[in-house]
């Protein structure tokens, strides 16, 4: 009876000596695995914390300093100058977030961001406030650029030749190695100059902007013939030594000749007017120039012609000109206020930019090819001569006259 009533886990394990089949098997498998799967690379929850790596391990930091210095200038380094504050302009394309990763990568990243970059400012108190806003390394700037307006170019002599602590170029930019100051000078002369530079004003001008170039014409002349007669009316003055003829020399005329017993020195001629400043025949500051002297006479002992040398800038006749013609402008202060501030080592160089139509501009480049190159721009520029120790040149600007 107790072999009838044996149940069937019973009999399968007694028939596992003389069986082997599957179903036996199957029945005998264990409900788990004998050992635990391997973990798996893909599932994070099953990393071995022996064998986790070190938060603080950095492997930019673990290159020598001169890898890193050469990684930053690469990343921090743009070839457009940051101009602040910052208008829509072009994109630097620097990693800036590359200075907050820690306190070491910004302490060694910064002074490259600034010693490697150029920065632009249009007012000294935008230069001012940003050393003060900026970073502590702010102060390691080497090169700027001035965009310098008409109306605020007084601001811009009195910051460039202050000496104070508070406001002054010297103080806000102690390791300054290059400077470049580009300078607006057409708005005030570029409606006259219209005319000044060889050409009528108004050919080829609409009617309204030719009204304000001959009104601007007819008011530079009145002031300029106005000042002219006050500096004739002043006796002992240079300009009028200067426009006298000379004395006729002893022996020059002889008394027995009848024809010279009434021959008296021609009076000067009149004042012209305000002249193109490209022939250089009027300035404030060069009083010979302001009308041409009377012819000198013939010397005793036959002629003597020793003309004086002239200057590196004589020479050239149209910056000569220019020169002449801006001085009372302002480009003559913006030079000498630089000669007790800004050190021996700083690069200074002035760029005077001057807007003119096309047309104009290409006749002026036909006129003085040799003072005048053209650059990928159809901008006419100078070549950098030497004006109180600054570097100055004329840019002439083209750009397209309404028809």
């Amino acid at each position: 009876m107790t072999s009838l009533t044996s149940t069937p886990r019973s009999r399968s394990r007694s028939s596992t000596g003389s069986s082997g089949s599957s179903d036996t098997t199957m029945l005998d498998a264990p409900l788990a695995p004998a050992q635990p799967r391997p973990a798996s690379h893909t599932n994070p929850s099953t990393t071995n914390p022996a064998l986790s790596k070190d938060p603080t391990f950095s492997l930019l930091l673990s290159l020598p300093r001169e890898l890193r210095d050469r990684i930053y200038a690469f990343a921090l380094t743009s070839n457009f100058p940051f101009w602040w504050p910052s208008p829509a302009g072009p994109k630097h394309n620097v990693a800036l977030g590359l200075l907050p990763a820690n306190r070491q990568v910004y302490n060694e990243a910064a002074p490259i961001l600034y010693t490697s970059n150029k920065f632009l400012f249009t007012h000294p108190s935008d230069c001012n406030i940003f050393r003060v806003i900026a970073s502590p390394y702010s102060s390691l700037i080497t090169s700027v650029y001035f965009r310098v307006r008409e109306k605020d170019l007084r601001l811009w002599i009195t910051y460039l030749g202050s000496k104070t602590q508070e406001r002054s170029l010297k103080s806000d930019l102690p390791k300054l190695k290059s400077l470049w100051i580009f300078l607006r000078c057409g708005s005030v002369g570029a409606p006259g100059m219209l005319g000044q530079l060889g050409g009528p004003a108004i050919v080829g001008l609409p009617h309204a902007l030719a009204a304000q170039v001959h009104a601007a014409q007819n008011a530079l002349v009145q002031q300029m013939g106005a000042l002219h007669q006050q500096l004739l009316g002043q006796p002992g003055n240079a300009l009028q030594q200067a426009i006298l003829p000379p004395p006729p020399v002893p022996g020059a005329f002889p008394a027995n000749d009848p024809a010279n017993i009434q021959q008296v020195p021609p009076p000067p001629p009149p004042a012209p007017p305000f002249q193109a400043f490209a022939q250089g025949q009027n300035s404030l500051l060069n009083p010979h120039l302001l009308a041409h002297p009377a012819p000198p006479l013939p010397h005793v002992h036959g002629v003597q012609n020793n003309p004086p040398n002239p200057s590196p800038i004589a020479q050239h006749t149209f910056y000569a000109s220019f020169l002449r013609w801006e001085r009372g402008m302002g480009i003559e202060n913006l030079c000498l206020s630089l000669q007790e501030t800004r050190p021996a080592d700083v690069d200074v160089k002035i760029v005077c930019i001057m807007r003119l139509p096309k047309p104009d501009v290409l006749r002026l480049v036909r006129q003085f090819p040799d003072e005048l190159a053209v650059d990928r721009n159809s901008d006419a520029r100078t070549p950098f001569r030497k004006l109180h120790g600054v570097e100055v040149s004329l840019e002439i600007s083209g750009f397209d006259v309404p028809t």
